[in-house]
Order: C-alpha cells, then sequence, then structure tokens
C-alpha cells in the first residue's frame, strides 16, 4: 500500500480531546463572568488556536467577534486589523481616530446586544505600545459594563506580564489563566485514526498501527500540532504501509556511527537532528549559514562549530546575545557528549557515537584560531562547496 499524506493534510476534521475540551469550556467564562477576559496558554503546536477558534464558532451567532494574531503588530497594524475584522474597511490617520472608532463601536454594540470579543493571539510577542492600545480598550464601560470581552492566547504563560503595573487595566479583569495539556496515548491513537478516516483511509491501522502511534505520541509529546507533522513527514516518504516501528527516527536516539549530531529543538517544533560531518558547521540566523536558526535573538553569524577528530569545540562569534552551554555563557568550548548549547530561545543537544564522555583535542589551539579566523572567508567556503549537513528528522515549518 502506498500514501502521500495528501488527505491527512487537506483535511480540517477537529478531533477534541480532554484538555482541549476543558480549555473550550474554560473560555466560556468570558461570557459568564461580567470580568470577561480569560488567558489561555500552551506551546506553539498545543491547539489553542484551534481550541479558541471551536470556541468562536460556537457563540459567533451571537455577538461580534475579532480574531487577530498580534505578534510584532505595531499599534496602527493592530488597530486596523480590529476594526477590520469587526468589519470595518476604513483609512485613518491616527491612532487615536482609530481607539475613537472602535470605543463607538463597541459601545453601540454593548447597548444593543452583547459586549463584543476579540481574541488576541501571540499575547507575549506583541510590542509594549499594542499591549497599551488594549489595555486603552479594556477599560471602556457602558452602563456600568465592560465593552469589550477578551481572550488573550500565548506560548507561555503571561500572567508576569499582565500583572506588570502598566496592564493593571487588563489584570484586574482576568477571571482565569488555563495552561493546554498535551494527549494521553489513548487520545493522540483517536487522533490520528479520526483524521485519517476523514482522508478517506477506511482501515487506519493499515497505516499506523496501535504501536507505531504509541511511538508517535512519545516522540511528539503528545501535542497535535507535532503529531500532525510527524504523522504527514512519513506519509509523503511515499514508503510502503503500513508503516513499521522501526522506520520512525528517533532525533534522540544514540547515533551509530563516528559522526557527531546535533538536535536542535525550540518549543512548539518537533526537534530535528543535524549529522555534522563537515570540519566546520556555521550557526546562524543568516540563510548562509550551515545550521540556520531561524530566531531573533541569534545574530547572523553567531557561533562555529569545528570538529577535531573526535572532538566539536564550540566557538561563540561574538554574538549580541551571547552563546550558553549547560546555562554558562561561554566564548568557547570543547563540548561533552549530552551538553546543552542555548542560542536564543533554541536548544541544541551534543550527541557523540556511543556516548562519549572523554574526548581529546588534537589541537589545544584551535578554538583560539578559530575565533581569528575571518567570517568572510568562511562564507565564501560554505558556498563553494556542496552541503552535506544531512537532515535526519524533518521540522515543523
Amino acid at each position: 500500500m502506498h500514501a502521500d499524506g495528501a488527505g491527512l493534510r487537506e483535511q480540517r476534521t477537529f478531533v477534541r480531546y480532554r484538555s482541549q475540551q476543558d480549555a473550550i469550556n474554560f473560555l466560556g467564562t468570558v461570557l459568564t463572568d461580567e470580568r470577561g477576559v480569560a488567558l489561555l496558554y500552551g506551546p506553539k503546536s498545543s491547539g489553542k488556536s484551534v481550541a479558541a477558534n471551536q470556541f468562536v464558532r460556537q457563540i459567533q451567532s451571537s455577538l461580534a467577534v475579532a480574531l487577530v494574531d498580534g505578534a510584532r503588530m505595531r499599534t496602527p497594524e493592530l488597530l486596523t486589523k480590529i476594526l477590520e475584522e469587526f468589519g470595518y474597511h476604513v483609512a485613518l490617520s491616527s491612532t487615536d481616530e482609530m481607539l475613537n472608532m472602535l470605543h463607538v463601536f463597541l459601545a453601540q454594540q454593548t447597548r444593543s446586544n452583547q459586549a463584543p470579543l476579540l481574541v488576541l493571539e501571540n499575547v507575549g510577542s506583541m510590542f509594549p505600545g499594542a499591549l497599551g492600545a488594549i489595555c486603552k480598550l479594556a477599560t471602556l464601560t457602558v452602563n456600568g459594563r465592560y465593552a469589550l470581552r477578551l481572550v488573550l492566547l500565548s506560548n507561555r504563560s503571561i500572567e508576569r506580564i499582565v500583572k506588570s503595573p502598566s496592564m493593571t487595566s487588563v489584570a484586574q479583569r482576568v477571571v482565569g489563566n488555563f495552561g493546554l495539556g498535551p494527549m494521553t496515548s489513548a487520545e493522540a491513537l483517536r487522533y490520528l485514526y479520526t483524521k485519517l478516516r476523514s482522508g478517506g483511509v477506511e482501515r487506519p491501522d493499515d497505516i499506523f498501527s496501535v504501536e507505531v502511534c504509541e511511538k508517535l505520541h512519545a516522540l511528539s509529546g503528545g501535542w497535535p500540532g507535532e503529531l500532525d507533522a510527524m504523522a504527514l513527514s512519513i506519509m509523503e516518504q511515499g514508503g510502503d504501509f503500513p508503516i513499521r516501528v522501526d522506520d520512525i527516527v528517533d532525533p534522540d536516539a544514540p547515533v551509530l556511527d563516528d559522526t557527531p549530531v546535533m538536535i536542535i529543538s525550540v518549543t512548539g517544533e518537533p526537534p530535528r537532528a543535524v549529522r555534522l560531518t563537515e570540519k566546520r558547521a556555521l550557526i546562524g540566523r543568516s540563510d548562509l549559514s550551515d545550521i540556520v536558526i531561524p530566531d531573533q535573538f541569534v545574530s547572523n553569524q553567531h557561533a562555529l562549530l569545528i570538529r577535531d577528530r573526535s572532538a566539536v569545540v564550540l566557538v561563540d562569534l561574538k554574538s549580541r546575545n551571547g552563546t550558553f552551554v549547560n546555562s554558562r555563557r561561554v566564548r568557547s568550548k570543547v563540548l561533552l557528549h549530552n551538553d546543552i548549547i542555548a542560542v536564543g530561545d533554541h536548544r541544541m543537544k551534543m550527541v557523540y557515537a556511543a556516548g562519549h564522555s572523554s574526548i581529546v583535542i588534537e589541537d589545544p589551539d584551535l578554538a583560539d584560531t578559530a575565533r581569528m579566523k575571518n567570517i568572510a572567508d568562511a562564507r565564501r567556503e560554505r558556498e563553494r562547496r556542496i552541503p552535506t549537513l544531512v537532515v535526519v528528522a524533518n521540522r515543523k515549518d
């Protein structure tokens, strides 16, 4: 049997699991509690946006709703998007004009019907000025009732942000802070099988056996977004079905040859494993890097990995935010098995073949030599050679 994963990718079946259903029930408190502000958080692939969308579907016929992703939005962009979501496509020249228009709309809706709801995603990535505008909207009342309900979504708990002095108008209205949990193994099995059936697969166990589903659950941590990404990656490889447990690559599995491996992870995305087959590997945000880290806190040329026989040396390239090994900032360090490197929000685990804990550096001055190496030369070398770093576990886009 062969398949390409198209059915699983294209269908939009919503499969509830317990924590997600609890989240939807929790969001109902913005309608029943007069304070009307709810905080919902979970990793990037936890399904919090899906839960919020399902909640909105249940209530959108009874009140005005706006869903807006506030990440990295300036105040004028944010207010324009909110107005558009509420059905107003206008060109206003100032923030004050947009706030005034929103005040008028919210007041009218609250008097004649119910206070509108704003679902705001990625609150933890919003600019302070944009958060300030939300605080102003949160103060509006009509006949003693708040004129805007709020659901604030984030990848991590934002209680600390909300409790800051500048957000008092929001903090005093919060009815609760709910953290999404992952699926159980049984829920992951039902999740995968339901999605496969919706995609036209009559017998899901012909694709993924119970044992395979259990392994996917373990590798994904039970988060639906990561489970989707892993299942799609396997199906789109076009191999034979049913999938065997041995066909699933575990990025944390020990290396079977002498090539060191770097396991790269960030909250909300499946880990990826990169084999260090070249003598040097540039880490950075630039597309010219060997290991590209798309993180705003990572420099274009952030650090260099240098292989010296049985060892790998890490050299910080005067990065703005620093390079850390096992929570300590370093300029250069010989990496040991299971060392954890932190660059920006990303974590990288060093894995040597057979778990070597003792390694030998042939050239003791190697790190100092690498630090002095001209980065332009390193980039030219990178462009000349054929890339040989092999990604052995797909990264979620």
